[in-house]
């Protein structure tokens, strides 16, 4: 029987501020949904979950919490709990997934990509860095100086901060890339280094509002068509990232027949929210074994249903 921490960066936090409301309660459903699949596994014996005192998420006979308040911060938490392995998710936004990867590495063991993949996939500017070196088909900075361009924070999460501009001009935090048009989509992949399975291809709803690209929400499972070509461009990024662990969530986009990497995310995504009802309880039970035992099971997911969800 196995002991799992758990900790995520907004519902963790000793002082909860809804400055983006959104976000926060897309947190809150990804946090429950993933709790969800644990206590699901058998095998696990403990599940404790680092969690701010205002907040009611879930009761479980197998589910301990950990109070954050004003007066006690997640670090104090963190140098008394148990020396039990912590599944953490955090955003890249202004870099804070990689630096809450090493704040929880001071004191407990991490079941989580390394943190030099973190380091690279956190900003957007290494990404592309790291595909172009690796002749990784991707959208990289913009190649010309006139026409419709894309502007994104060098760290930045999902489709936060991204607007549309006609003018080539930016700021230092952020990149500015060609602006093209094509099927949206994410791909979630479960990895142990160099090995993986490909768990979901989903695609993406996309709005513009005002000059800002939104993603409004996922169809779980809406790129199964499209997911012998997925598998390839999944492989290709396998084959030369040594260092993943657990889950990844890939952006691409599809341009002339031919499928792009838009970002990557060593972490659960959103996609996860409709995983246990698109690919059933034996994917599940994939994901949950291999961050607790190590053991990746390189079994295929076989897609039962699609799911929409609307972000809120």
């Amino acid at each position: 029987m196995n002991d799992i921490i758990i900790l995520e960066y907004f519902t963790s936090k000793s002082n909860i501020t809804l400055e983006n409301k959104k976000i926060f309660l897309e947190a809150v459903g990804l946090i429950e949904n993933i709790i969800k699949s644990f206590l699901l596994n058998k095998n696990v014996n403990k599940v404790f979950f680092v969690q701010n005192s205002k907040l009611d998420i879930l009761n479980h006979k197998r589910l301990f919490k950990i109070y954050t308040n004003k007066n006690n911060s997640v670090v104090s938490i963190l140098k008394n709990l148990p020396k039990k392995n912590v599944i953490f998710i955090a955003p890249e936004i202004m870099n804070i997934s990689s630096n809450f990867q090493k704040k929880i590495s001071k004191f407990l063991p991490l079941r989580h990509s390394d943190i030099k993949i973190n380091e690279i996939f956190s900003s957007k500017e290494r990404t592309i860095q790291f595909l172009k070196k690796n002749c990784i088909n991707h959208i990289g900075r913009a190649k010309k100086y006139k026409g419709k361009f894309v502007i994104k924070p060098i760290y930045g999460a999902g489709s936060f901060a991204v607007r549309i501009s006609r003018k080539y001009s930016f700021r230092k935090t952020e990149i500015i890339q060609d602006y093209i048009t094509g099927i949206k989509g994410s791909f979630s992949m479960l990895c142990k280094n160099k090995k993986f399975v490909l768990i979901s291809c989903n695609k993406q709803i996309v709005k513009i509002i005002d000059n800002n690209i939104i993603q409004r929400g996922i169809i779980v499972g809406g790129l199964e068509n499209e997911r012998s070509e997925i598998k390839s461009l999944a492989k290709k990024i396998c084959n030369v990232t040594q260092g993943f662990f657990g889950l990844i969530g890939v952006d691409i986009i599809k341009q002339n027949g031919k499928w792009y990497v838009l970002e990557i995310n060593p972490r659960f995504t959103s996609s996860y929210n409709g995983i246990l009802e698109c690919y059933g309880k034996e994917t599940v039970f994939q994901i949950t074994n291999l961050y607790l035992t190590k053991r990746l099971i390189l079994e295929e997911p076989k897609l039962m249903k699609t799911k929409r969800i609307i972000f809120s």
